[in-house]
């Protein structure tokens, strides 16, 4: 499918890639640019910057970087066709018609979803079909408010009712199959609803994409499982989704804290008490995926699970996967026979929120007492096994600041002595956690790539970039193409040098990638600054020189620099040369008297003797 030009640039115009990066790494504004965590490796401190008027990202941390096409793209693990079309459909603009890519199912499969979830809703608010349904919601306290926004819906008492409306739509039945939505039949052949009589809980992505579906059975029947779910798709993976994630997005952000429970109806439930900051893991155990999804958006997570064993356990697991994420764990036990959803429809939400301050332990004290209601600090082996368990979460942290205090709670609670504990903390750290280091990017990040370029090169790029033609005048008239690194580095400057003598020097060209990836990438990198003056300098009047202020003195360092790199290597070349030819002597008197005259002229670079003042643009 060929996209034109121009509605690649309207889409591109159209979305603000602080909004779009927004949905999936919390961003703070920094000077000019906005700061996060880089979503696509680990790290403590963030790295990874936006900048909102270019429309580009890069992280400093893993190299990766990008406008907001390649974003996508890397985020979603998607065709750059594929991104386009999920950034055109964000901002409302339509693509034309043209086959789908053959290699990529998952265009197909989100349409057939996206149909199936207006399907189920529709026949859930219509007058005949969802009675049933709409009974159910209103016996369950379930408002209309509450079910367009998680866009509930009813799977009709029919064997083949979203077969057949998909098949009319254009769907084929085969799309449906892999999207999870129909089985084939054992006999005679064709195709069957996988739901049926069911109400419909939509699952969608963080970005707000319908990816699976989870349906509730609406009368008993002894030989139906109360809930089904899609199966594993290429667009549904359970482990990396949670449920209500893309309602609670923003609240999240703001408190800086998820309340995490288990069920669909928790969820809704809770939202519509306006509590919103709530995800679910829909009944599965919390994945390490789940967890540093979550991690992207808050600093703290409440972990509401039942009072029974099955609750604690899952309390116990997911506490370990947060703590490796770096967040602070607090978990709070219902009364026995109570649910979030049943807890705030009989006490309201004020008295849900004060239960939850009330009784939110951090995860030492809940190690703690839930070792002393088992009975296992009756005996001295016990408690020193509750001890050791103890130290090994906290060991999970990756930060030892908060280590220490953790330690010393544990210590007042087991009354053992905090030097102990802090032996035992010890002989359970890697050496490489005993630092307040940054964890090692995933197998799944490449590590940093080699830099391809000299500092100055990527200051003269970013200079030229934003003076325009008078710069790549000064510049290119003192430096020779060839001056510049071999390779992707002198491939831009003779870009640069083609827009110069067309008569306009334009970054977007670069910044959208139509002179291929490697040139984007490195017009990324050199425009965007790892670092910000802070405001606070301005706010108490202490004016901090910025790049712009001193562009052709900055530009005047950076050639002489990169001047005298060039000359270094040559002179280290050189050398070399002398030491294997010195039994020539003819030979090594040419290399001494080279060497001779390339010393003058690195003597000159550095008095800037090559500086041509008629080069200066005039003011």
């Amino acid at each position: 499918m060929r996209i034109p030009e121009e509605t690649i640039e309207a889409i591109r115009t159209a979305v603000d890639i602080v909004e779009v990066v927004g949905e999936y790494v919390s961003l703070r504004r920094r000077g000019a640019n906005w700061f996060g965590l880089c979503p696509f490796h680990e790290e403590k401190t963030p790295s990874f910057s936006v900048n909102q008027h270019l429309g580009i990202f890069k992280c400093f941390g893993c190299g990766r970087g990008g406008d907001v096409f390649a974003f996508i793209q890397q985020i979603e693990h998607v065709s750059f066709v594929e991104a386009v079309r999920m950034l055109a459909e964000r901002a409302g603009i339509p693509l034309p018609d043209g086959e789908e890519e053959a290699d990529d199912p998952r265009p197909a499969l989100y349409h057939a979803l996206r149909f199936a979830a207006r399907f189920y809703f529709e026949q859930l608010t219509g007058p005949e079909t969802g009675q049933v349904a709409r009974a159910y919601l209103k016996q369950r306290g379930i408002h209309p408010e509450a079910v367009r926004r998680f866009g509930l819906g009813y799977a009709p008492n029919a064997w083949d009712a979203l077969l057949k409306a998909a098949t009319e739509a254009g769907i084929r039945p085969e799309v449906l199959e892999q999207a999870g939505l129909v089985l084939p039949r054992k006999e005679r052949g064709g195709y069957y609803d996988r739901f049926r009589h069911r109400l419909m809980f939509p699952i969608f992505s963080h970005t707000g994409r319908v990816v699976g579906f989870g349906g509730r059975l609406l009368e008993p029947d002894p030989e139906q499982p109360k809930y089904i779910n899609t199966p594993e798709t290429p667009v549904y993976h359970k482990g990396r989704i949670l449920y209500g994630l893309y309602q609670a997005r923003q609240a999240l952000r703001t408190q800086e804290e998820a309340i995490l429970v288990e069920g669909y109806t928790d969820v809704i439930a809770l939202h519509q008490a306006g509590i919103e900051h709530v995800v679910a893991t829909s009944g599965t155990a919390l994945t390490p995926d789940q967890a540093r999804l979550l991690a992207r958006y808050v600093r703290r997570v409440v972990l509401l699970f039942d009072a029974d064993a099955a609750g604690q356990q899952a309390a116990l697991r997911s506490i370990e996967l947060f703590l490796e994420r770096g967040l602070n764990v607090y978990v709070v036990s219902l009364p026995p026979g109570e649910d979030p959803d049943s807890f705030v429809r009989a006490k309201g939400a004020r008295a849900f929120q004060e239960y939850l301050r009330q009784r939110r332990r951090d995860f030492v004290t809940f190690h703690y007492e839930l070792a002393r209601r088992q009975g296992r600090l009756d005996t001295p082996e016990g408690e020193a096994e509750v001890a050791r368990t103890i130290v090994s979460a906290i060991a999970r942290l990756p930060d030892p600041l908060l280590r220490e205090p953790y330690v010393r709670c544990a210590s007042e609670l087991l009354r053992i002595q905090q030097v102990r504990l802090l032996e035992i903390l010890e002989a359970q750290l890697t050496p490489s956690s005993r630092e307040a280091s940054p964890p090692a990017p995933s197998p799944s990040t490449p590590p940093p790539a080699a830099p391809t370029w000299h500092e100055a090169e990527r200051l003269l790029v970013r200079l030229m970039l934003e003076e325009g033609r008078p710069m790549v005048a000064f510049v290119l008239g003192h430096m020779a193409l060839e001056e510049f690194t071999e390779g992707p580095p002198r491939q831009l400057i003779a870009r640069l040098l083609e827009q110069y003598e067309a008569g306009a020097v334009d970054a977007r060209p670069f910044l959208e990638g139509r002179y291929g990836p490697e040139l984007q990438r490195l017009t990324v990198e050199a425009l965007m600054e790892p670092y910000e003056p802070s405001e606070n300098w301005e706010r108490k009047g202490i004016s901090v020189p910025r790049l712009r202020d001193r562009a052709y003195e900055a530009a005047a360092d950076a050639m002489v620099r990169l001047k005298l790199q060039r000359i270094d290597e040559m002179i280290h070349r050189l050398k070399e040369e002398q030491l294997r030819t010195r039994h020539d002597e003819a030979r090594v008197r040419e290399i001494i008297a080279r060497l001779n005259h390339i010393l003058q002229l690195r003597r000159q670079i550095e008095r800037r003797a090559f500086l041509n003042p008629e080069l200066l643009p005039r003011n």
